[in-house]
């Protein structure tokens, strides 16, 4: 009895002392996939995110008329926030925008929209589609950017077809054609930027120079800034050095930490978190097993063609895993039982002794039994100063639930501001663009002498009228669309006989578009005189005249103004 009691006691305290062990091993590892946890946890969140987004540009492009060059531009935003999220839409929306290009016979856009596609048409496993997409890019007339994207897609298709073709003679031409636009990105593309690093660590790993390919690795993750699509590629890209050199602690590391990147950014095309569950395989093969469907889920919303039968290599290879796991636990159950059984035989044995001990122990019941009564009454208050403090807990967890309804409430009235400041910059450029298109044009016609037929073409004022009237309107519903209480708030810093009320069909009027750039930051006179086309004594006098009706010192008033659509929790 003594032997079996020591061996308990030796293999009690033998496993406390193994997971003491492996946790000052791999804390750091621990950390990471404690916090990949938690971002697992808020993925919904995450996912809510961008689909807000997504609803958002539809809803624009839906309720507001835009010309063919606008709505490019809007579908290729809506590109961007499918192309990580879901394939099909994605494609959907490349498709329209190529539909749109050709027909402004803009063929450099329908190009750029082929090359897109293409990649995009390999990473989801559509291979000849893919290369017949490449086959149709005039390579001549791209620019040295679209060029160097255009080398980044065949190289995608032709490292897909090198990972994932069963033909040997298809993999060497594959490897061969890989290989050879990388050297053209590299060549064709600054040192310092990303694609270059990116495609010189892509060649080092295929030399198995893994020295030069931890450098490049590292000096890629350095250069991205967190918590971006660029970081969780650099990242990625780390995890996989580390693999191929046998340093499996650092690439777990780094696959947990691409992956979090990813659910954070709410991609949906993600091969980090496989590749992780991959490599827990021997470390935990119940979160292995937790993370993969998590992976199969991301790649049924993310309908690719490919992923689903890669990732079902993977459930089949973690499943095994979980299943002879479980052999083993059962393996381990049975010694357990076992030896709880022979305990009970000993137990049994050791009963017959204690029962000629049944006096004595009769009273020390009785001691115990007293002790337990005073030790009641001390839980009975110990559950009474529990309530309390559990009543405490739960105004904390209310306070803080109303905090972060606060933190989203601000969250969002940022992204709506962001997202109508890019519009207006996007209509910007579309002023920079005729403006270019004018001067082409004028260029033309004095150098085909036709000085007369531009002089009569440009005497009358009414395109620069139709121009400036745009421009204004553009202006004021952008402006209204941020600060919607604007002529409201502006008008209470005024007295009642001064107060500003539009005419009909009219947004805002001179004097409240000279101060709603003075919200916007533009203080400086000539520069509202430049935007608005007013002479800079005009707007001096506008301005002069308004500060003599204010309620509040004329000193203080433009920064009154400054505060006016500023966030007040107050008012949410």
């Amino acid at each position: 009895m003594k032997i079996f009691v020591k061996l308990s006691l030796a293999l009690i305290a033998f496993f406390p002392l193994m997971s003491m062990s492996r946790g000052g091993a791999r804390s750091q590892l621990d950390a990471e996939l404690a916090r990949l946890d938690v971002v697992i946890a808020n993925r919904e969140t995450y996912i809510a995110g961008r689909e807000q987004r997504i609803r958002s540009l539809k809803k624009i492009l839906e309720t507001t008329e835009f010309s063919d060059d606008q709505r490019v531009m809007l579908n290729q935003q809506l590109i961007d926030e499918y192309v990580p999220y879901q394939v099909d839409s994605a494609i959907e929306y490349l498709y329209s925008n190529i539909a749109l290009c050709d027909r402004l016979g803009n063929r450099s856009r329908v190009d750029r929209s082929r090359i897109q596609l293409s990649y995009l048409y390999s990473s989801a496993g559509i291979y000849l589609e893919a290369a017949n997409l490449l086959d149709r890019v005039d390579t001549a007339a791209l620019c040295s950017e679209g060029l160097v994207k255009y080398y980044i897609a065949r190289h995608k298709l032709n490292d897909e077809l090198l990972l994932y073709s069963r033909d040997t003679l298809q993999k060497r031409h594959s490897w061969q054609l890989a290989e050879y636009y990388a050297r053209q990105i590299v060549e064709n593309t600054d040192s310092a930027s990303m694609a270059n690093v990116q495609f010189r660590l892509w060649q080092a790993i295929d030399r198995k120079d893994y020295d030069l390919a931890v450098e490049y690795a590292d000096r890629f993750c350095a250069g991205q800034q967190p918590l971006t699509r660029d970081y969780a590629i650099a990242a990625h890209m780390r995890a996989l050095v580390a693999d191929r050199t046998g340093d499996r602690e650092t690439a777990q590391i780094w696959y947990a930490r691409a992956a979090a990147t990813d659910i954070q950014l709410a991609i949906r095309d993600n091969s980090a978190l496989k590749s992780l569950s991959i490599t827990l395989l021997d470390y935990d093969v119940t979160r292995a097993m937790r993370y993969v469907r998590v992976v199969m889920d991301d790649a049924r919303f993310f309908n690719s063609w490919l992923r689903p039968w890669q990732d079902m290599t993977v459930m089949y290879s973690i499943e095994k895993a979980y299943m002879d796991r479980q052999q083993r636990v059962n393996v381990l159950y049975n010694i357990v039982f076992l030896s709880i059984g022979i305990f009970l035989l000993l137990a049994f044995g050791g009963l017959l002794f204690f029962r000629r001990q049944n006096r004595k122990l009769n009273v020390a019941r009785l001691q115990l039994q007293q002790a337990n009564a005073k030790l009641n009454e001390s839980n009975a208050k110990l559950n009474e100063s529990n309530a309390k403090l559990n009543e405490s807990n739960d105004n904390l967890q209310r306070f803080n639930e109303k905090l972060l309804s606060l933190n989203d409430q601000l969250s969002e009235s940022n992204e709506v501001k962001e997202e109508y400041i890019g519009i207006f910059l996007t209509m910007c450029s579309e002023y920079i663009d005729k403006i270019m298109g004018t001067r082409r044009h004028v260029r033309r016609m004095l150098v085909d002498g036709r000085i007369a037929e531009l002089r009569k073409e440009y005497s009358s004022p009414e395109p620069n009228k139709r121009e400036l009237d745009e421009f204004y309107h553009n202006f004021d519903t952008t402006f209204l669309h941020l600060y919607p209480t604007f002529i409201e708030d502006f008008n209470s810093l005024l007295d009642s006989e001064a107060r500003i009320k539009p005419k009909k069909g009219e947004l805002l009027t001179t004097e409240l578009r000279i101060f709603a750039l003075i919200r916007l930051g533009i203080r400086d006179s000539s520069k509202i005189a430049a935007l608005l086309r007013y002479s800079t004594t005009t707007i001096y006098n506008y301005r002069s005249k308004i500060k003599n009706h204010t309620i509040v010192s004329r000193e203080d008033f433009e920064e009154r103004i400054k505060t006016i659509g500023a966030f007040n929790p107050q008012h949410h």
